[in-house]
This record gives C-alpha cells, structure tokens and sequence, in this order.
C-alpha cells in the first residue's frame, strides 16, 4: 500500500512540475490581404481535417494477490491515461492545423497572453472581426514561430 501511495504522489508531483512547461505559446495566423471569405474557408478546411485525429487508448490493468488495491492502481492508472490521452489529441489536432495552414500559405506568428485571452472572452462576430483584422494585416505583430 505504501509502494501504491508513493508512486500516485510521484505521478501527480511530476504532472504538475512538467504540465505549465508544455504549455504552447498563444499564436495567430497571418496572410496578408487574405480575403474574409477564402480565410473562413481555410479555417474550416483545417478544422475538418482535424477533426479526424485519433489517439491511442490505453487500458490500466493491475494485477496482484489484493484485488482492493488492483481496483485502486486500475482507477488511478485510467485517471492519469485518460489525461494523457487528452493531452496527445489536442497537440495532433494543433499539429494537424498548423500544418493545414501552413501549407495554405498562412504565417503563425506569437500573440501576446493579454490579447489572447480578450479575444477568447468574444463571441460571434466580434471575435471573428478581431481574428481577421490580426489576419489580414499589412504590418503583423508578433514574431513569426517558427514549426
């Protein structure tokens, strides 16, 4: 039980050390004088084509002479594989879009975290506004990021 209780502590001590350090950089798309239309288009095109991302599953199984303690490493083991699961299709999907983008002729460049987080507080045509002022800019902002 003891071997149980410190190996649950040593998964959650390493997500939370390493989680805020794989965090990515907030970015937007540049193309400039990008029609409205043709970069809705691109949008979609992308998301469609991310929206086919799978990932592995992975099932915890335990196996010991104390089916209590089986029942407990299973649950825990499925907590943290579902997190990892979680994690790996959102940074597929992201790769899938950058990509997709990328391969439409779109920049991604750096935006900052107060800018970021204003636009996704927006809602509908706003927040389609301001995405496509920083999209279709002359002069962009932000340092291009490199794949």
């Amino acid at each position: 039980m003891r071997t149980l209780l410190f190996g649950a502590l040593a998964l959650i001590g390493l997500i939370l050390m390493t989680g805020p350090a794989l965090a990515d950089e907030p970015y937007y798309f540049h193309k400039a004088g990008v029609s409205r239309d043709r970069y809705m288009d691109d949008v979609n095109d992308c998301a469609e084509l991310s929206g086919g991302v799978r990932v592995a599953r992975y099932q915890v199984l335990a196996t010991g002479p104390n089916a209590v303690n089986n029942a407990v490493v299973a649950g825990i083991g499925s907590f943290f594989a579902a997190l990892a699961e979680g994690r790996e299709r959102r940074r597929l999907i992201s790769r899938v879009e950058r990509t997709c983008m990328a391969d439409k002729g779109y920049q991604r460049r750096s935006i900052d975290r107060a800018s970021f987080a204003e636009i996704k507080k927006m809602e509908g045509e706003p927040r389609i506004d301001r995405m496509f002022a920083l999209v279709s800019a002359e002069q962009p902002s932000g340092k291009v990021l490199v794949e």
